[in-house]
């Protein structure tokens, strides 16, 4: 399927939340270690009547406790894992990068959270033409967002030939885990079928979504990351 499915998403990377609330919380602000979860609108999208998205969660998910980070939420809590999660939606990051010069600013809270582990599940709203802007703005804003934490990354969600290697050698040369989370190679893993739009339809549905959670769970573990044993 390639590209194809990439650009089939015509989910607009703007305004996916209001800009004045753009990360929430789960679990203890005084847990032991400290998650920041970067994600779009596979991670949070405010309701959008437009393209017939009603959810205030990770697009597609049927519910709230069915997205990804709540699904990663609920089994680091089966876990016995004390942790506090910043959930930050950068689908904007995403969208500007190349040609916002203050966009690093916008971002300050991320920092400021100073995550023990951060997990980037970003590159979906990537453009073709941008991709050869990327790597150093990538790597500026993982300096921003991680100071000194441990960071966790995923492939994209529709497989994307240009990102996808370059998203998994930074890794590499970082020391960090890559997560595949390119699960749209099985048409089940979407949520096809469910909503008329065929931009949130391509996004994960259930399964997909918990697939995403148990390989970033799964990855956490083998990788001893930060609040997790």
């Amino acid at each position: 399927m390639g590209r194809g499915l990439i650009d089939q998403n015509t989910v607009s990377a703007e305004n996916q939340v209001k800009q004045s609330k753009r990360a929430y919380y789960l679990g203890n602000p005084t847990a032991s270690k400290k998650i920041l979860i970067v994600g779009n609108s596979i991670t949070w999208h405010e309701p959008c009547a437009e393209v017939g998205w009603y959810g205030n969660c990770g697009m597609s998910a049927s519910a709230t406790e069915k997205d990804y980070v709540h699904l990663l939420f609920e089994m680091l809590k089966k876990d016995k894992q004390d942790v506090f999660i910043r959930v930050s939606q950068c689908a904007e990051w995403e969208r500007t990068f190349f040609k916002d010069e203050d966009i690093l600013s916008k971002y300050d809270e991320d920092r400021e959270f100073d995550a023990d582990l951060v997990i980037f599940r970003l590159g979906e709203n990537v453009a073709v033409a941008d991709m050869s802007y990327f790597d150093k703005p990538f790597r500026q804003f993982v300096r921003h967002i991680c100071p000194r934490g441990k960071m966790l990354f995923t492939t994209c969600f529709w497989e994307n030939p240009a990102l996808d290697p370059l998203i998994k050698a930074f890794a590499k040369e970082r020391g960090e885990a890559c997560v595949d989370c390119c699960f749209s190679k099985d048409e089940k893993n979407m949520a096809l079928g469910l909503f008329q739009h065929k931009g949130v339809a391509l996004h994960p549905g259930d399964l997909g979504m918990a697939r995403i959670a148990k390989a970033i769970f799964a990855a956490l573990q083998e990788n001893k990351a930060p609040g997790v044993r």
